[in-house]
């Protein structure tokens, strides 16, 4: 079983609104550790991954690596735990997103539209939520592993927009049988509102791009939506970091979707992020989409600088 569909069980998604936010963390940690000590592939796998990117490779950061991914599924369950009031609570208290929805919010009253490009970093679940809590009606488009949570993160979005706290959040499911997800991103930016899309997944519409020692997929064909779109949207790379305490922050870095190095330019900001927070890229404890054939130079090597 993977680890996502070991943590988003039938029983704990039924029995997650009764728990406290720090059970469930706990709860989500305790699992996480116990299911990569039961799979040492897996970590395996993560130690692979960072020789061929040419990350300096030790214990540590794999066991940082690892309780990030429990963070990860713990920020996509947390709104399902704590309910529209106490979830706005938290991210006025423990999210930093004013700044970059002023940078949006700007954007958008200059009459265009506005793609945020996110990478699978930091709480990448917290960055839809926090902007709309200032008031950004957005698009997510986004893929669910389960559709037991696709059930649930669509009735609790509509849940968090009927409590007015929070502007609404919609959502394109990406490669849903019946859907047309292209389509429906490209008419986002058409209609000059906000789209949220990941840009570090591959897809039949990725081009090899470099990160740090070898090449990988990425662009999830996001370049090519903007061209599609034909909008002159405003674009941005987003990256919801990880801090101390239990804090985050939403940074966004813009781009210039007229030049031709478009998918590079968003991989210049993920190579900089994962520099600085190579435990936060959640990427490296999966099948990093790689470009066959090419390797990272000799196991040890170091980009950390």
């Amino acid at each position: 079983m993977q680890l996502s569909s070991h943590l988003q069980s039938r029983n704990l998604l039924a029995s997650i609104a009764s728990m406290r936010l720090e059970g469930l963390r706990d709860h989500i940690a305790a699992e996480t550790r116990e299911w990569y000590a039961a799979n040492p592939g897996e970590r395996a796998l993560i130690a692979t991954n960072l020789v061929r990117l040419g990350i300096e490779l030790d214990g540590e950061l794999c066991d940082q690596i690892i309780s990030n991914v429990g963070l990860h599924y713990f920020e996509k369950l947390a709104p399902l735990c704590l309910g529209p009031k106490r979830f706005r609570e938290f991210l006025d208290t423990h999210v930093d997103s004013s700044a970059a929805a002023a940078t949006v919010a700007q954007a958008c009253t200059s009459g265009t539209g506005v793609l945020l490009a996110a990478g699978h970093f930091g709480a990448v679940e917290f960055i839809a939520p926090s902007l709309s809590t200032h008031r950004l009606a957005l698009t997510a488009a986004l893929k669910f592993k389960t559709e037991q949570f696709s059930q649930a993160a669509n009735a609790h979005a509509k849940a968090f927009a009927e409590s007015g706290l929070f502007s609404p959040i919609a959502f394109i499911e990406v490669g849903k049988p019946g859907t047309h997800a292209a389509l429906d991103m490209a008419a986002v930016l058409r209609r000059k509102e906000v789209l949220l899309s990941v840009f570090d997944e591959r897809t039949d519409y990725s081009v090899a791009v470099d990160l740090f020692a070898t090449r990988v997929w990425g662009g999830a064909g996001l370049d090519k939506l903007v061209a599609f779109a034909g909008a002159g949207a405003a674009v941005f790379t987003a990256f919801m970091v990880r801090g101390d305490f239990g804090t985050y922050r939403l940074e966004l870095d813009p781009l210039d979707s007229s030049r031709g190095d478009f998918v590079r330019q968003m991989y210049a900001h993920l190579q900089r992020r994962v520099r600085a927070h190579p435990e936060q890229w959640y990427f490296l404890h999966e099948e990093v989409p790689f470009v066959e054939g090419e390797f990272a130079t000799a196991a040890g090597a170091t980009n950390r600088g």
